[in-house]
């Protein structure tokens, strides 16, 4: 039986299984690459000669085919050196092909037979595992192997390490080395934002329950800082969220220093739908997926090309965002927390809550740049005001009520009661949420003004039901009652209509 190596080629998150075979033919030297390969992967073979040389190999005269199956299946990644060089290896007698079928390889070769890190490799050993298989992938993807499950992946540093291997030397290879426990970062925005308890009580409700979240001032309140410190209220990902996260920044080729943190990802609002969606050839996440189990800021969102906003729709309420093009068709996770700020007006800083020289066609134009289908999946709206004269004058900086570390040990706490009894967030609420709407302490009256008032729509209704399930949480109460749900449409007071 002819040598096979196996290999994978990574389409979106999916890691496809590819087989790489060698045929040496007559006639004049030459090497073609058959089944569908880019440019990238054509280009294989003058990289692979001159490793196979510089190592010591004999590359094989006449003409060779190397063969990439499937055919049909498009071939991008340089991270097919490796199994190619194998697969003329194979072919050639120069290594053992016994243990080839329980291996998978991935990694680009450098002219001298160094192994460079291998985009898509943490998916790919996850794929692989499965099959019972180990993947041999450079030592520069250690930080992903890191995470992986134990035993699954291998690392070499050279094209000589792995031949070495297969002929028998098992210490040409080794362990990826296993990482220790990362803490939280040391907090710093929250406790430097002076004042705003609101926002901060929002913060804390929206990170208790896995909200949504817009806040609206002006200029030199605090809600950048505030965005950025909302990290500080999360808790660690667990280990099935950390991989999936890794896997996400594997495929885009993207190393994260701290894999049980929460990723935070800030596009500047020049972003293109690619860029925040993803897509392109070949296809790459977007800032969406590389935001997955964590929290995506837009800052300044009325600037961001409302066209671009509109596609946050269908992935805020599914947790996925499915791109389709001629050449492929790939799904993307994408389960994270939207935190949004925005001034009031174009004038920013130069108007007042009660003097502003913007015309209200002027304030309409710019808060229109954010649809209304976009406003509505948002769960919480709060007004950032401007600081009161003294308190910036004479810095009295008010010792804060809870510290950082405080608050995320509520926000923990709170998170773990919602796991044990619904296994979701509360931001994530469907059937269950008839329950708790059933068994609160409300009368119908109150719910039919409500509605009347903030011309609440189905979802919105929905979302402050889950929000006021939130804050009877973090006040460790069973029932709804009506100071929470109270709270909860304080947070969807604000009015669009006659604009903010």
């Amino acid at each position: 039986m002819e040598p096979v190596i196996h290999t994978r080629a990574l389409v979106g998150l999916t890691p496809h299984p590819v087989t790489v075979e060698c045929h040496l033919a007559g006639g004049l030297p030459g090497t073609t690459i058959v089944g569908l390969p880019e440019s990238a992967v054509k280009e294989a073979r003058d990289r692979v000669r001159a490793a196979l040389d510089y190592s010591g190999f004999t590359y094989p005269g006449g003409k060779v085919v190397i063969n990439l199956a499937p055919g049909q299946l498009a071939k991008a990644s340089t991270a097919l050196d490796l199994p190619i060089a194998l697969a003329l290896l194979a072919k050639t007698s120069q290594i053992r092909t016994a243990e080839l079928a329980e291996l998978e390889f991935l990694g680009e070769l450098g002219l001298y037979g160094e192994l460079r890190k291998a985009p898509g490799a943490l998916a790919c050993a996850l794929a692989t595992g499965k099959e019972g298989r180990k993947l041999i992938v450079p030592e520069a993807n250690s930080d992903e192997a890191a995470i992986a499950p134990r035993g699954s992946m291998r690392l070499a540093a050279t094209l000589k390490d792995v031949v070495a291997y297969l002929n028998g030397a098992r210490q040409a290879v080794t362990q990826p080395p296993r990482i220790a426990e990362p803490q939280h970062d040391e907090p710093h925005s929250l406790t430097q934002v002076v004042g705003q308890s609101a926002a901060k009580r929002a913060m804390t409700i929206a990170a208790a329950g896995g909200h949504h979240l817009l806040m609206v001032g002006p200029p030199g309140t605090g809600k950048t800082m505030l965005a950025r410190g909302f990290s500080e209220l999360l808790p660690t990902l667990s280990n099935a969220q950390s991989l999936e996260v890794a896997a996400v920044y594997s495929a885009a080729g993207m190393a994260r220093t701290n894999h049980r943190k929460p990723p935070i990802r800030a596009p500047h609002h020049s972003a293109s739908a690619p860029a925040l969606v993803g897509g392109g050839s070949p296809p790459r996440p977007g800032e969406i997926a590389l935001a997955h189990h964590g929290v995506l800021f837009l800052d300044e969102l009325p600037h961001f090309q409302p066209s671009v906003l509109n596609l946050l729709r269908e992935p805020i309420e599914n947790g996925t965002v499915t791109i389709t093009r001629a050449a492929y068709a790939i799904e993307y996770p994408c389960h994270f927390q939207l935190i949004a700020a925005m001034n009031p007006c174009p004038a920013g800083r130069t108007c007042t809550a009660q003097a502003c020289r913007c015309t209200a066609s002027q304030v309409q134009s710019y808060q229109s740049r954010i649809s209304g289908p976009l406003l509505d999946r948002i769960d919480l709206h709060v007004q950032v005001p401007a600081l009161p004269d003294y308190l910036l004058a004479r810095l009295q900086i008010q010792p804060q009520d809870n510290s950082p570390a405080q608050l995320r040990n509520q926000v923990e706490k709170v998170r773990r009661t919602q796991a044990n009894r619904q296994n979701c967030l509360n931001a994530a609420l469907q059937d269950e949420l008839k329950e708790h709407m059933l068994h609160a302490e409300l009368d119908d009256s109150f719910l039919q003004q409500a509605i009347n008032r903030y011309k609440l729509s189905a979802r919105s209704y929905a979302k402050t039901w889950r929000i006021a399930r939130t804050i009877a949480d973090l006040e460790d109460s069973i029932r709804i009652t009506s100071p929470h749900l109270t709270e909860a449409l304080s947070y969807r007071a604000l009015d669009w209509e006659e604009g903010v």
